[in-house]
């Protein structure tokens, strides 16, 4: 289920999951859009994600980053996957009031892992880059 009302400075076509975890709550709320097969990802930077100096806190662009790459491997499958590794850089910074996005690429999926390359953004700016590895937890067949 999908939230049809966004509040102020979420763009157009984007929705969050009712359903979502509790820490995706917590920590967000975390927003999507799809776009024919690309799946875009973002959340409106407000105080409660801010470090002491008004940039948004390097866990909370670690948390988006992780909840970016595992949504992307799970779309369009009918399977969960839970992180085994991620590698952040940080480039540049992101602050309270600004939109920030992420998008991925699944580089290789294999019978048991997913392999992500992605990047937060702001406008053209690249926030962070991450590299990560996930483990595909596959419904077994009753």
């Amino acid at each position: 289920m999908t939230q049809d009302t966004n509040p102020p400075g979420v763009p157009e076509g984007f929705r969050t999951l009712r359903n979502s975890a509790h820490a995706e709550t917590h920590v967000g709320p975390f927003y999507y859009k799809k776009d024919d097969d690309e799946l875009t990802l973002g959340f409106l930077a407000g105080d409660q994600h801010s470090n002491a100096i008004g940039g948004v806190h390097g866990g909370v662009l670690m948390f988006f980053a992780d909840y970016a790459v595992v949504m992307s491997a799970m779309k369009g499958q009918k399977e969960n996957c839970a992180t085994i590794s991620a590698s952040c850089d940080f480039v540049s910074s992101a602050h309270t009031g600004e939109w920030v996005e992420a998008e991925a690429t699944i580089t290789r999926r294999t019978g048991s892992m997913v392999f992500v390359s992605g990047r937060i953004y702001v406008g053209d700016k690249t926030v962070m880059t991450v590299q990560s590895v996930l483990k595909r937890i596959i419904p077994r067949e009753k």
